[in-house]
């Protein structure tokens, strides 16, 4: 049985109709960017969430870099984890800051309070909280370290679409919460996509000026802006993922119980969940010893598998011989991750009978 680490043909399958319909009903109206899906799928996402206002972009990372520039940062320090996706710190360069690097905790892989509050310095500007693989970080401890610096915190939500931190959805608790719509997110677009959610108020404002080139009226550009506008198309096919949502997450981690079960004894070190938190599971990531060989013994059985992520931040080629500026605390334990996170398949319309096989051929890898 083949077992391909991900599909999109197998996960859109149930709506492919309805898909179908949504792109009839954007092509039949000629309208096809920052128009009524757009501005529909805006009210609805925020709604959703649980905030004032959902500002639409055309990538997850454009969403990070403006939200960055909303909030003043320019020029100083961003504290985030070294343990993270590219497009972190990418964004934070492109919005004119210095990455400032800190640890992530040992059980959750997300950013260490402990380690940022190091980290935080005369140029710091803000703290980004990256809710990576699917579980939020520890909001409550970020969030009173950065109110006693007097900074904002910005939730960094690319990979935790539903995500719940004691009752409350991810994204609600930062100045700023960030989303991207990659297709492979646990809510994705059929191309790319970004958002900022927030508050209504000044930070909004900003935002809306700043994705279509500062323009506070028609050929009248009130700040330095850019052109960062989602499609109706995608728009229109978010609108009806979105609805979907709650199911998708719900077999993500009915799969995920299972891989939990099956694994159990094995020298993997498998996900865990806080207590106090709702994982979605955009990725299903264990820590394995003889990782490659491991990897090698899956594909050599059809099974698909993934690294998210080798090379942390600080160790970029990007940052070495000073090509770009960064500050990083000790960060041991994001490095030892880097040699041992795999992720294994986990997507909506995975067969049971697939992860039986995923597990059964690392029990008899590691027997």
């Amino acid at each position: 049985m083949n077992v391909p680490f991900n599909s999109l043909k197998i996960q859109l399958a149930p709506c492919e109709n309805d898909l179908r319909a949504a792109f009839e009903r954007v092509l039949e109206r000629g309208w096809f960017l920052m128009g009524p899906e757009v501005e529909a799928f805006e009210a609805e996402f925020a709604a959703w969430l649980g905030r004032g206002a959902c500002v639409a972009m055309n990538s997850g990372t454009d969403a990070l870099v403006l939200a960055l520039r909303a909030l003043g940062c320019a020029g100083g320090e961003v504290v985030l984890p070294a343990h993270t996706a590219l497009p972190c710190y990418h964004a934070v360069l492109a919005a004119g800051c210095t990455p400032v690097f800190a640890e992530v905790r040992e059980d959750t892989y997300t950013l260490d309070p402990a380690s940022a509050a190091r980290m935080i310095g005369p140029r710091t500007r803000a703290v980004m909280a990256v809710h990576l693989y699917g579980q939020p970080c520890d909001l409550d401890e970020l969030g009173a370290l950065c109110a006693g610096h007097g900074l904002p915190l910005i939730e960094d939500c690319a990979q935790s679409h539903g995500a719940t931190y004691k009752g409350r959805r991810a994204g609600t608790f930062g100045a700023l919460a960030a989303f991207s719509f990659y297709p492979t997110k646990n809510l994705g677009a059929l191309g790319d996509g970004g958002a900022v959610c927030c508050d209504s108020g000044d930070a909004e404002t900003a935002l809306r000026l700043e994705r279509q080139y500062g323009e506070s009226s028609r050929y009248h550009s009130a700040v330095p802006g850019v052109n960062s506008r989602l499609d109706e198309m995608q728009a229109a096919f978010l609108r009806l993922r979105l609805g979907r949502l709650e199911a998708d997450n719900a077999a993500r981690r009915a799969l995920a119980g299972q891989y939990d079960a099956l694994l159990a004894g094995t020298p993997l070190i498998l996900p865990a969940t806080a207590p106090d938190r709702d994982h979605v599971y955009h990725l299903y990531v264990v820590r394995a010893p003889r990782r490659e060989a491991l990897m090698e013994h899956l594909r050599s059985r059809g099974i698909g598998t993934a690294v998210h992520y080798p090379v942390p931040g600080h160790r970029q080629p990007l940052f070495a011989q000073g090509r770009a500026p960064m500050r990083a605390d000790d960060l041991a334990l994001s490095e030892r991750l880097g040699a041992e996170v795999l992720s294994l398949p986990l997507y909506p319309g995975l067969e049971p009978g697939q992860v039986e096989e995923v597990c059964a051929a690392i029990r008899a890898f590691y027997a």
